[in-house]
């Protein structure tokens, strides 16, 4: 499993990459310190322990700005791109929604982007695994 700690803005975010059911204890007490549910951890759970590919999640915490966006493994390049613009936007609607920005607004489309430029090298790694 990989790891990228992001503040965006005054929000704490944490990415998980290649998540499996070997590393989601780990995501469980990430989820659990961010103030996530009972119902949000067993759907966490479910999801990310089903040895499924091409599967993730976003939880986010307005009140203390914080947030887990979890991958799993994915089948191919084209897959994990999939799975993180995917991620990245309930991340960026989450994060503008908390701050009262306007969706249909420039500003969601830059966090998502800033998000994926600070993530560049990690997501050219994980997704140049598929490639060759």
């Amino acid at each position: 499993m990989e790891r990228r700690d992001l503040k965006i803005g005054r929000w704490q975010v944490e990415f998980y990459f290649a998540v499996d059911g070997y590393d989601i204890d780990v995501l469980l007490d990430r989820l659990f310190d961010f103030g996530a549910g009972a119902s949000t951890m067993r759907q966490a759970l479910d999801l990310m322990d089903s040895g499924g590919l091409n599967t993730g999640f976003t939880f986010s915490n307005p009140y203390d700005r914080v947030a887990v966006v979890a991958i799993g493994p994915t089948s191919s390049a084209e897959e994990f791109i999939d799975s993180l613009v995917h991620e990245v936007h309930h991340l960026a609607v989450a994060i503008a929604e908390s701050l009262g920005v306007d969706l249909e607004s420039e500003t969601p489309a830059y966090m998502a982007g800033d998000s994926a430029r600070a993530l560049a090298d990690l997501v050219c790694s994980l997704g140049c695994r598929h490639c060759h």
